[in-house]
């Protein structure tokens, strides 16, 4: 006998539904800000002398007119723009859309927020992510794509590169500094920030050689060709020359976890006597994921090769073994979370002190 089938008129869906709509609104918002990007709204609104008529704006961006109303209305609930009712109403770019959303601005954002749909977002292609196995996606692409790296150097600008500056140029040795090395530095913007502090000094950013190429235009767009240069190589392999008064390492030890030794004694060996050292990673917290959000663990996950470093305390001890004497352990905000900053300076052998091991464990595979 087959089943009852339940009468429609009884199946109700109730107010419990608003958490599921607000995600989907949440999506469709995200798409409206990205579209707005793509078509070079906040450009254009930017470069136009004054506010512009929303007839204006609908031919120059090429839009349908049918939906520009309640597009634009959208982007005027989140703040981005000003828009005036009617069909002749005026159209501007708010504060807020002119510092983080217009690329001339040195708080530009816009990558960022476009990498997220990105062919090779995570977040693009979350369930592959999540169920093939580990070095088995062949959409990767070979060379990191511009758009991912432009997006690490706006993501610095949340206050960690700010930070690592401040502690840089606080240093007793940075007014007569002259060798910088900013290990896997990518972008090379912590460099940059600290040549702009010190007309003295040269920097070195020391990365993988198929991303050296973006990192030039960095540097080209600072003005900065004639003080600081870019190096191919593999930390874990290369050494990339000696001599340097600040070392720099950020977000690049994930991958070199259980291989820390190795990495702080290459550090220590080309770093001057009383040169200063300064690491800034995340770490996880005494039970992973505790005191953060689910969005964020994977967030974390996703660009620290799999897992936060552990234990910011045994990093200290593992830095201080090589002559890398931790002096100040801070903190600075990100978009994933809090950053810890290690600041370190190299002692001759003689004066490391004693240390003892840690064994206890954060109750993660990684610590193990």
């Amino acid at each position: 006998m087959a089943s009852q089938k339940q009468q429609l008129k009884d199946a109700l869906i109730e107010e419990e539904i608003s958490s599921i709509d607000t995600i989907v609104d949440g999506y469709k918002t995200y798409q409206v800000v990205r579209a707005a990007l793509e078509m070079g709204l906040f450009e254009w609104l930017d470069n136009h002398d004054g506010p512009a008529s929303r007839e204006e704006v609908v031919k120059a961006l090429s839009m349908k007119g049918m939906f520009s109303r309640s597009f634009f209305q959208t982007l005027a609930e989140q703040g981005l723009i000003i828009a005036e009712k009617g069909r002749e109403g005026r159209i501007s770019n708010t504060g807020l859309a002119t510092r983080l959303l217009v690329q001339k601005s040195p708080t530009y954002q816009g990558n960022w927020i476009l990498h997220i749909a990105d062919t090779h977002s995570e977040w693009s292609s979350l369930k592959k992510v999540l169920v093939e196995p580990a070095g088995n996606n062949p959409d990767l692409p070979a060379v990191m794509a511009p758009g991912l790296f432009k997006s690490l150097g706006e993501r610095s600008l949340r206050g960690e590169l700010q930070e690592v500056t401040k502690i840089i140029t606080a240093w007793d040795g940075f007014s007569s500094a002259k060798k910088l090395l900013d290990i896997g530095g990518a972008h090379g913007l912590y460099a940059i920030a600290a040549c702009q502090q010190n007309s003295q000094l040269h920097a070195v950013i020391f990365d993988k050689p198929e991303v050296i190429g973006l990192t030039k235009e960095y540097i080209r767009a600072y003005g900065m060709e004639d003080r600081i240069s870019v190096v191919g190589g593999d930390i874990s392999q290369d050494k990339p020359g000696e001599g340097y008064d600040i070392v720099i390492v950020s977000h690049l030890l994930y991958q070199f976890r259980r291989d820390l030794p190795s990495i702080f004694e290459k550090v220590s060996s080309i770093l001057n006597p009383k040169g200063l050292f300064i690491s800034n990673h995340w770490f996880c917290g005494p039970v992973c994921g505790e005191g953060s959000t689910g969005i964020r663990e994977l967030d974390l996950a996703f660009h620290s090769g799999g897992h936060p470093l552990c234990h910011p305390e045994k990093v200290a001890e593992e830095m201080t073994r090589y002559g890398l004497t931790v002096t100040k352990k801070t903190t600075a905000p990100s978009n994933f979370g809090i950053s810890h900053i290690h600041v370190a300076e190299k002692v001759s052998l003689g004066e490391i002190p004693q240390i003892h091991n840690m064994k206890e464990s954060c109750g993660c595979h990684s610590c193990h």
